[in-house]
Formats: structure tokens, C-alpha cells, sequence
């Protein structure tokens, strides 16, 4: 029997995703330089991705793939991951306020795009979590003009754990929650929506509340999410519950290294401890819905996320002062070489599914 033809990819996925890896490129190049990864001062784009790689993983390569694939399930809409991934090499150009501006009409494109979804299909608590997720993304935009850091840091934190979140919860709809459960949730979802808006106007107060907020939620998905009884099983769905058990342990960890006062240890724990093993979980559920590949399953798939946890741990010996100077761009390579091998790895999977 024949499979059935692939309908064409769009104009606006085929160029989107490239626009994604291209900031991811240039997020890393950025994160390499500043580990002392690669030479300093070799010119201006070098000096742009240093300044502003965080901004271009969290802006150029998950909102774009995150307005991607609410896009590729509304069948709509695909201008907007165009524009996250436009603004990201547009800043590195040295054009600030129009990579702004393309941000924050991604944004706005990004909420109608979940409003969309509550109104031609239903409202749900889920979507709602979401669609605050994109305002998270537009207040990070605004503290990015407004010049404030820790503002910056904790919306773009909260654009992908609102999101995440809401992810979550609605697939904990398979389970019971409890009156605790459902009503400890709808609290931290007003406390951490809250304290982004608040981080605009008082950082200090905002920033004494943002690590015990993110240790709540870390413990809260722990406790509750239906990954914790899916880690044994197998194939794809055993993996992403592994890689979600792990990502939230992750912030747990990050949110226990702000508590102690070590905020840039916090933040990329969070990033790329939390927020890579989410990407690592989900790839398998993302590959067939943006680009209709199914990847073959392999036990492999865990080792980028395991090098990854690796890349992390000598980056925390590295930032505690353990003397050995090659530590940090040891770490910086390992955290290329881990989402490298996992694209790779990834690729290698599709290909080896496909019919000979």
C-alpha cells in the first residue's frame, strides 16, 4: 500500500524554521564567546550575538519555534514566527528598535493567535495560560527598551514557562487533580503572571518572589504532572516523560541557586536545563506536527540530554571558582555539542524511518 502524499510545507514554515536555527546559531556563537569558547573582539556581528545571545535564544529560537507550532495546528497565522525569527538577525545587524518592534508584533500576533483558538474552536484554562504567555513575551520586549535586566530575564523566563505550563495542564486533564492541586495552580499562574508585570516597576520586590514562585511551580509539576507516571513506559512517550521529569528537576535546581544567591547559575539552569530537556522531550511530538517526519525510536536520544545535564554541572564548577580554567569553555562546547548531536541524531531517526 502507498502512504498517503505529504501535503507541501508552506512559504512560512519553510522559511521560518531556517530563520530559527539561524538565531540559534548566533545564540550560541554568543554563549561560546562569552565562555572564553571562541576569540573576543573579531567583529561587530561577534560582538552582538556576545551582547545579546540570550535574547536571541529566547526571542529568535523558541518563540519562533513556539509561534510555529501553534501556526502549523491553526493552519494560520505564520507571519508571526516569521517575525520572531526576522528580529533576531536584525538585531544582530545593529537595529534594536526595529528588532523590538518586529518582537513585539509577534507578540501581539501570538495572542491573537491563541484567541483565535478559544473562539473558532474552545476556551480552556490551558489556552488562557497560554495566550498570557505571549503578554510574558511583550513585557520582555518592554524591559529590553526599558534597559531593566532582571525584568528582561524573568518575563523571557516566563514566556516559556507559562507556556510550558499550560502544555502541561491541560494534559493533566487525563488525571484527577484534587481541589488543592487545581486551586494551588490557578494561584501560581496569578503570582507568576503577576510578578512579570511587577518586575517592570519594582525588579528588587519582583526578584525576591521570582525564585520561590519558580520553585513552587518546579515542585507543583513534579508532584502533579502525568509525566511522573509515564517515565517507565516505551518509546517516545517513556522519553518525554523522562526528559520533563528531568527539565523540572532542573528548575527546582535553578530556582534553590537563586535562593542562594547565584543568579547566573539560576538562569541557565533554567534555560538550558529546564527549557532544552522540554525541547529534547517534545521534539518527537513537534517533528510530525511542523515538517511530517517521524523520527524511528531510539534509547540514544537520551545522550544529548545527559551530556547537556553534563555541560551543566562543570559550568556550576566553572562559576563556584574551581580552579581550572577550562572549565566554562569546556561547558560552552558541550552545550553546542549536545543540541548539535541531538539535531543530528534526530535527522538520522527520520531518515531511518523512512520506507526504502
Amino acid at each position: 500500500m502507498n502512504a498517503a502524499p505529504r501535503r507541501p510545507l508552506t512559504p512560512g514554515l519553510r522559511l521560518a524554521l531556517p530563520l530559527a536555527l539561524v538565531n540559534l546559531l548566533l545564540a550560541l556563537a554568543g554563549g561560546l564567546q562569552r565562555l572564553g569558547g571562541l576569540p573576543t573582539g573579531l567583529s561587530f556581528l561577534a560582538q552582538q550575538s556576545l551582547q545579546h545571545h540570550g535574547l536571541l535564544m529566547l526571542g529568535g529560537f523558541f518563540a519562533t519555534l513556539i509561534a510555529l507550532e501553534r501556526a502549523a495546528a491553526l493552519g494560520r497565522g505564520f507571519a508571526v514566527p516569521l517575525l520572531c525569527g526576522l528580529a533576531g538577525p536584525v538585531l544582530v545587524a545593529g537595529l534594536p528598535n526595529l528588532a523590538m518592534g518586529l518582537w513585539a508584533a509577534a507578540a501581539l500576533g501570538l495572542l491573537a493567535l491563541y484567541l483565535w483558538a478559544g473562539h473558532s474552536r474552545a476556551w480552556s484554562l490551558p489556552l488562557l495560560i497560554e495566550a498570557s504567555a505571549s503578554l510574558a513575551l511583550l513585557m520582555a520586549v518592554a524591559a529590553q527598551v526599558q534597559g531593566s535586566d532582571f525584568a528582561l530575564r524573568w518575563n523571557g523566563s516566563l514566556f516559556l514557562l507559562l507556556t510550558i505550563a499550560g502544555e502541561r495542564r491541560e494534559l493533566c486533564r487525563l488525571l484527577p487533580l484534587g481541589p488543592l492541586a487545581r486551586h494551588s495552580f490557578l494561584l501560581l499562574w496569578a503570582a507568576l503572571l503577576g510578578s512579570g508585570g511587577l518586575s517592570l516597576w519594582q525588579p528588587a520586590l519582583a526578584a525576591r518572589l521570582a525564585w520561590p514562585l519558580l520553585l513552587a511551580l518546579a515542585l507543583w509539576l513534579l508532584a502533579f504532572d502525568i509525566a511522573r507516571r509515564q517515565w517507565r513506559a516505551s518509546a517516545w512517550a517513556g522519553h518525554t516523560a523522562r526528559c520533563l521529569l528531568l527539565g523540572y528537576a532542573w528548575a527546582a535546581a535553578a530556582a534553590l541557586a537563586g535562593l542562594l544567591g547565584l543568579p547566573q547559575l539560576a538562569w541557565h539552569w533554567l534555560w538550558l536545563g529546564f527549557v532544552m530537556a522540554m525541547v529534547f522531550g517534545h521534539a518527537p511530538i513537534m517533528l510530525p506536527a511542523l515538517l511530517r517526519l517521524q523520527p524511528r525510536y531510539s534509547p540514544w536520544a537520551l545522550a544529548p540530554l545527559g551530556l547537556m545535564a553534563l555541560s551543566l554541572l562543570l559550568r556550576a564548577l566553572g562559576q563556584l571558582g574551581v580552579e581550572a580554567s577550562h572549565l566554562l569553555p569546556c561547558a560552552a562546547w558541550l552545550h553546542g555539542l549536545s543540541l548539535l548531536g541531538f539535531g543530528l541524531l534526530m535527522a538520522w531517526l527520520c531518515h531511518a524511518r523512512r520506507p526504502s
